[in-house]
């Protein structure tokens, strides 16, 4: 017979295994709901439905909705953020600017094109994309872990252009956010405009466009050269 130490977590039981394969079938029902009808469109009974559960399991397992919805960009945004943690600290701290920008940027890009293509992740992009664009109060759920990460780039942003002006480096940064987000949704918006011709699967490519893009409007936006 194997012993523990008092130290050992207990061992997980079935009832144990059961709730946490249940609170994930409803973080991926919800996330894939609220990604093609957003936060407002999705009731609670269609999340239930979707994983094959009882309507009063969401209450149960996440305190209703709203606490669902957090859970949602929760799982996802931590260890995306953790990523771009990782990658600032090891930030080049000599070269030119142009160098040293090109490596912020991609410490903010990077987990994403690493991620994209994954269903999960694809519906978690689309969800946060139109979270972004929407206003809508729910926002304030998640406020915390956007603003965290947010602070540490725009820090990153001083520290290159230390003569910019703050309303600058803010925009600039907010731009990265929206072109980046735009690049990850899955939104087939370019599918549509070029029928066909050219496709949002193309990560790599649209993955390339962002970089020269953001490149040059971040530098255009904090120094005002054309």
């Amino acid at each position: 017979m194997t012993r523990t130490s008092p130290e050992d977590p207990p061992p997980r039981t079935s009832r144990d295994t059961n709730r946490v394969e249940l609170q994930v079938r409803l973080l991926d029902a919800a996330e894939e709901l609220f990604a093609d009808r957003g936060y407002v469109g999705v009731g609670v009974r269609d999340i239930t439905d979707r994983a094959n559960t009882r309507l009063a399991s969401v209450s149960e397992q996440f305190g209703g909705k709203e606490g669902l919805f957090q859970a949602v960009l929760a799982r996802r945004i931590r260890p995306l953020n953790d990523d771009r943690r990782v990658r600032l600290a090891s930030l080049p701290v000599r070269g030119t600017r142009a160098i040293r920008l090109r490596a912020l940027i991609a410490a903010f890009t990077e987990p994403m094109r690493q991620r994209a293509g994954d269903s999960g992740w694809d519906n978690y992009f689309r969800v946060i994309a139109q979270l972004a664009n929407s206003g809508h109060p729910i926002g304030r759920l998640i406020v915390d872990d956007f603003n965290a990460i947010a602070t540490d780039f725009i820090a990153q942003l001083h520290v290159l252009f230390p003569g910019a002006d703050d309303v600058a480096v803010h925009d600039a940064y907010l731009h990265m956010v929206a072109a980046s987000m735009h690049t990850y949704s899955n939104n087939l918006r370019l599918d549509s405009l070029t029928r066909g011709r050219m496709h949002t699967r193309d990560i790599d490519e649209r993955h390339q466009a962002l970089l020269r893009f953001v490149e040059g409007g971040i530098t255009a936006t904090v120094t005002g050269e054309a």
